[in-house]
């Protein structure tokens, strides 16, 4: 039987507005002069508006307080105009801007959020108002790596946007572990969502859920932790399947005298549900777009794996 469906906001089509706000950090200054992702939404169709504390720069890299970043938010959700909400970066404020927010307006107004990183926050705020969300690329994320990479990012999130994305596929990894399963699609980067635990945005996992995972300059100690965490709180038990995404800049892996996926797989080799590991989301290019909130069919075997949006 299929899930109950969560909130899912319309579609994008060309002509429409987007709104590209500082939800957490500002912007660094060299992507405010760049013209990169103005270029490639417009050549998309789109329209954009930028929020009034978007440039706004405070002591710890805000983009503005709170209550200005949230206002931005806030008015971008009440405009008819606009049909879908980029934050232009991620980096650290998130959790002070939920907190500052009307979050009735994302209900009464359902629009597309999109981000990922410390906008892992605004996911999980959604999932308990039951609302789809898009983890993707943003404005911050410029090319870098290859070209070939860079564009796939971009082709993940305009799929997602306008409503075209039915899935990925995904190669063998030497620690995946096979099998099949259907669940809603949670989770993001694993810091924050280890920061949600206790929290009114925590996920439970009290049903069907097939965890996502990612993660970037963390410390193996860190990382380590963090997965003990969700071992030791029963979390690993209760989800139904794993997408390992990338893992950037981890330190200490030399002291270690190992890397970070023969650690996490320590954490998963013995769990009995499919694991899917080399799943191309996270800090580098390509960068997925994912469904938050959707309902998702996810298999694995010997020659790799899929991820089916229901």
């Amino acid at each position: 039987m299929d899930m109950e469906q969560y909130l899912r906001p319309e579609f994008l089509k060309k002509g429409d507005t987007v709104a590209i706000l500082a939800m957490a950090s500002c912007p660094k200054p060299e992507a405010v002069k760049s013209e990169y992702w103005k270029n490639l939404l417009e050549s998309w169709g789109l329209k954009i508006k930028l929020g009034k504390h978007i440039f706004d720069v405070l002591p710890g890299d805000f983009a503005g307080t709170p209550a200005d970043r949230a206002s931005d938010i806030e008015e971008a959700l009440k405009d008819p105009d606009v049909k879908a909400i980029i934050s232009f970066r991620g980096g650290y404020g998130s959790m002070h801007t939920v907190s500052a927010l009307d979050k009735s307006l994302f209900v009464r107004y359902p629009k597309w959020i999109v981000g990922f990183s410390d906008i892992t926050i605004f996911h999980a705020m959604l999932g308990t108002r039951r609302i789809e969300s898009i983890h993707g690329a943003m404005p911050s994320l410029n090319p870098f790596g290859t070209e070939k990479d860079a564009r796939i990012s971009e082709e993940a999130l305009h799929d997602a946007l306008f409503g075209t994305l039915t899935g990925y596929e995904s190669g063998p990894h030497k620690y995946s572990r096979p099998g099949c399963a259907r669940g809603r699609l949670f989770g993001g980067n694993l810091a924050l969502m280890i920061s949600t635990l206790g929290t009114p945005y925590e996920n439970h996992f009290d049903e069907d859920t097939i965890l996502f995972i990612e993660d970037i300059d963390e410390r193996m100690y860190t990382v380590d932790r963090m997965l003990n965490t969700l071992r030791e709180g029963g979390y690993l038990k209760r989800i139904k399947g794993l997408i390992v995404g990338q893992f950037t800049d981890i330190g200490g892996q030399d002291e270690w005298q190992r890397k970070v996926l023969d650690l996490i797989d320590d954490y998963t080799k013995d769990l009995d549900k499919p694991v899917l590991y080399g799943f191309s989301c996270g800090h580098e290019h390509p960068n997925y777009s994912l469904y938050e909130g959707r309902e998702v069919e996810l298999k694995v075997d010997a020659s790799g794996g899929s991820l089916k949006f229901l």
